[in-house]
């Protein structure tokens, strides 16, 4: 099986890594008081990056990299919005997404059913401008009131192009 998933990262040139769900909220998550958010209402069951072949993810600059986070819903919710901070050095900085409603293009069609299982998924442009440093990418899903629906964070690092 390993030797398949090689090949396939060859052949391709577009490795994924599925990875734990790491909430943001978890004892072993340090992050800033500044992104500190409730316990989402929903489960996360597993989170995966797309270009990436180890965690933690090297995101490339001028490149698109593709998030993808299985949940099961905790409550109903009509309305998602999608928001995307990077971690550098215990500050947050906002990464803007060209689509913050988590109820179009993601593969979610609101409204959520609570105990059902969904999976979003969105691209993030890495910009050239950014610096080549590590960052926790810190990505959750809100609904109408604000309540985090998930919040997960990634350990990566903006590489070269």
């Amino acid at each position: 099986m390993l030797r398949v998933a090689v090949l396939f990262c060859l052949v391709s040139w577009v490795c994924a890594v599925q990875m734990p769900c790491r909430n943001c909220n978890s004892k072993d998550v340090k992050l800033p008081s500044a992104t500190a958010i409730p316990a989402p209402s929903g489960t996360c069951q597993s989170v995966t990056v797309t270009p990436c072949e180890k965690a933690p993810c090297e995101l490339k600059r001028g490149t698109n990299v593709t998030f993808e986070v299985q949940f099961t819903a905790g409550s109903a919710a009509s309305k998602l919005t999608a928001e995307v901070h990077g971690v550098i050095n215990k500050i947050p900085i906002k990464f803007p997404l060209p689509n913050s409603n988590g109820c179009k293009d993601s593969g979610i069609t609101c409204p959520l059913v609570p105990g059902q299982m969904y999976t979003y998924k969105d691209t993030l442009f890495i910009q050239s401008i950014y610096p080549l440093v590590s960052v926790v990418v810190q990505w959750n899903l809100k609904d109408e009131n604000g309540t985090p629906v998930f919040c997960v964070v990634v350990p990566a690092k903006i590489g070269p192009q």
